[in-house]
């Protein structure tokens, strides 16, 4: 698969400059100053266009949540090897030999809608004899690009083979993420910016990556390369250190997965602060390690996320410890929500909302602001546990306890995704 990297900047710029300029169908069509050899298109299309009306097509296409229903980019060309060697990213392939037989089942059911066909060049007669037949089945906004492929990439610009399948958003849970962001990427999304910012020899002024979990344990264990930390619990704090001045910056924030809500509340935030290019990458972290790419901790890259450090002191405690620094151990915790939660100060950490859809009963609601604001009135009366969905806010309070508490020895959180039912019980993962 081809990529170019060093043009991100330029697709990003276009794609602003397409969103002011107004949906597909009010583009208007480019005049396309182009020769067509008559011998070779012996019946060119009457509607031709130019690779400045495909390209915000194209990067609307890329960023969207779901394939456009107001355009469709269609490959005449031979599905193989053309199509699936190289071609322009998020066009369908509907080979122009192929037309009669798929046409009903590739083009859309609205015939108002754009289509708009390419092939192999100014040389290749496949876009124009298609569009012809699209026009006699009654489609009324029919365009040719007829540079077609060879125009797109000789202005540099990247094409998918047929490796390429866009990774589909995740579906989020309501109970977890009870207030989605309104625009969200996918992994193909999100890898082009990374790769461009680790090969620059500057940070990047046009797009920043942002890590919305704690600090500790989760950014410093195990990130994705060149995002930066700002909790979402600190966002409020540290964001007008963090964030760019430019408020046209593209922002990618992510966190723990689907059943984080992290990165959706800071990009809420942001966009409140008046950022206009705010998205989020809802897999987040959790889907970048499951592909095995690389990360980076606190120490420097690395393949996987680090292990937390081993503790270094015993601490006097009736609980039973798990493998990383001032975690309980799973399966104990979960015999000790059946059995004896009274025993401990169970607080659950996430959000009033996230609590008031499930909870495990006898645990209290207190997000990290709140228990920095209270931090002075725990006692050690009970060994403190922290729960929530990820570990990633249970551990943020921990590590908070631990740093302006060091007096309190039994304080314990749940390093563990774990699932909350409505009837009060848990599953542990």
């Amino acid at each position: 698969m081809r990529r170019h990297l060093s043009l991100f900047h330029v697709l990003v710029v276009a794609l602003l400059l397409a969103a002011l300029s107004g949906c597909a169908g009010a583009r208007g069509q480019k005049g396309a100053a182009v020769k067509l050899d008559p011998a070779k298109v012996p019946n060119p299309y009457h509607s031709l266009v130019d690779i400045e009306f495909v390209k915000p097509l194209v990067f609307e296409a890329m960023l969207s949540q779901k394939a456009p229903t107001n355009f469709m980019i269609i490959d005449a060309r031979p599905k193989q090897p053309r199509y699936d060697k190289g071609h322009i990213p998020t066009a369908v392939s509907l080979p122009d030999a192929q037309f009669e037989k798929m046409a009903a089942s590739v083009l859309p059911a609205d015939k108002n809608t754009l289509v708009l066909f390419y092939c192999g060049g100014t040389a290749c007669p496949l876009s124009h004899q298609s569009a012809w037949k699209a026009e006699a089945m009654g489609y009324t906004n029919v365009r040719v690009y007829p540079g077609g492929d060879p125009d797109w990439e000789a202005a540099g610009y990247e094409v998918w083979t047929a490796r390429d399948v866009r990774t589909p958003l995740p579906k989020l849970d309501p109970a977890k993420v009870p207030n989605p962001f309104h625009r969200l990427i996918t992994l193909d999304q999100i890898k082009p910016a990374v790769a461009a910012a680790m090969l620059s020899t500057t940070p990047l002024t046009d797009v920043m990556i942002i890590d919305s979990r704690p600090k500790q344990p989760r950014y410093d264990q195990g990130h994705i390369p060149t995002a930066v930390s700002l909790p979402d619990s600190q966002f409020d704090k540290m964001a007008a250190q963090v964030l760019p001045q430019d408020k046209t910056t593209k922002l990618i924030f992510y966190c723990g997965g689907t059943s984080c809500p992290l990165s959706h509340q800071s990009a809420w935030k942001a966009e409140a602060m008046g950022y206009t290019n705010v998205h989020v990458y809802p897999a987040g972290d959790p889907e970048w390690v499951e592909k095995g790419l690389v990360v980076w901790t606190a120490e420097g890259a690395a393949q996987a996320p680090a292990p937390a450090k081993a503790k270094t002191e015993a601490r006097p405690t009736t609980l039973k410890a798990g493998k990383v620094e001032g975690s309980i151990d799973n399966a104990f915790f979960a015999e000790l929500v059946k059995t004896n939660v009274g025993s401990i100060q169970l607080i659950d950490a996430r959000s009033a909302t996230e609590y008031a859809a499930a909870h495990i009963p006898g645990s209290v609601n207190k997000t990290v602001d709140v228990l920095e604001k209270e931090i002075a009135t725990f006692t050690a009366e009970k060994p403190i546990v922290f729960v929530c969905s990820t570990g990633a806010r249970s551990g943020e309070a921990y590590y908070m306890f631990k740093e302006m508490r060091p007096d309190l020895k039994d304080v314990y959180y749940v390093d563990a995704t774990v699932d909350f039912a409505p009837d009060g019980s848990i599953t542990i993962k």
